[in-house]
């Protein structure tokens, strides 16, 4: 009878749970783009979904910086250096949200 009862409150704390996670904020939901550096190797970054890319393209060939604009209107520029780091090491660039990696507003 305790086996039930332990099981029935747990199926119902799911329950009750489940209609609250589909709900998840979605900022935290992000999308992976690949760039091409100057040197021809590629980079992942894990982009949130609130930004949207200013520069067109997927080449940074010429540019010192990948900019985005965030929901609020602010700019956001991840430097190419960092990049390169995360290329060399084999690894998504994930870039810091709580901080704003480079944050100027206009």
């Amino acid at each position: 009878m305790k086996n039930h009862f332990a099981f029935a409150t747990l199926l119902a704390a799911a329950l009750i749970a489940a209609p609250k996670l589909s709900y998840a904020d979605d900022a935290r939901w992000e999308s992976l783009r690949t760039y091409t550096l100057t040197n021809g190797r590629a980079v992942a970054v894990a982009v949130p979904s609130e930004w949207s890319q200013i520069d067109n393209g997927s080449a940074l060939a010429k540019l010192p910086a990948l900019r985005f604009r965030d929901a609020a209107g602010a700019e956001i520029a991840i430097p190419v250096s960092a990049l390169e780091r995360a290329s060399a090491d084999r690894r998504v660039f994930r870039p810091d949200i709580s901080r704003k990696v480079a944050r100027s507003e206009r």
